[in-house]
């Protein structure tokens, strides 16, 4: 029947994290509620993944979220650090971002933030970016083209060869100074 709680029996609850390295989909914790039509998750500059809202119309109306905090939130890993980014930058240019120790710098990715609505993200892009280490402190990084990083807000990791992500900065790309 729908629109009553029989449809919450066959919801999905559990959480799959997708494994860049490997390209699978990892089942994680499942969350208290379900997350139905009109529900989102976006990857907060922290490293976790906020979950809310959901299933209005429908057995529920989940005006709250839940947060998922991923495996290096428990651990008792350093976690590298960005120090400094620029703000803004241009498409097809390169930008300097300081960090806590260049030589622990085993990838640098940027997300794009996003744009969701009906349970889909329209925006989000995840991508692995070249860089180069210039000194203790300094990573040069290279921004690809329009096509693949689009203007917009997004957010900046490095990541240890332990696979263990620094919280984001957020900078600009092609945008007004923000």
């Amino acid at each position: 029947v729908p629109g009553t709680q029989e449809d919450l029996k066959d919801a999905v609850r559990t959480i799959s994290v997708w494994d860049p390295d490997t390209d699978d989909m990892v089942i994680g914790p499942s969350q208290e509620l379900a997350r139905l039509y009109h529900s989102t998750a976006l990857i907060m500059p922290n490293g976790s993944v906020l979950s809310q809202g959901g299933g209005a119309p429908g057995p529920l109306t989940n005006r709250n979220g839940q947060v998922y905090l991923p495996n290096y939130f428990y651990s008792n890993l350093e976690r590298p650090i960005i120090v400094s980014c620029p703000r803004n930058v241009a498409t097809d240019d390169s930008f300097v971002i300081e960090v806590d120790d260049a030589s622990a710098v085993d990838r640098v990715t940027v997300t794009k933030s996003g744009a969701s609505t009906h349970a889909r993200n329209f925006d989000t892009r995840w991508l692995e970016l070249e860089f180069k280490i210039l000194n203790d402190g300094e990573v040069r990084v290279f921004t690809e083209g329009k096509n693949t990083m689009i203007p917009g807000l997004w957010m900046i990791n490095t990541i240890n060869g332990l696979g263990v992500p620094s919280a984001a900065s957020l900078f600009g790309l092609d945008m007004a100074p923000l």
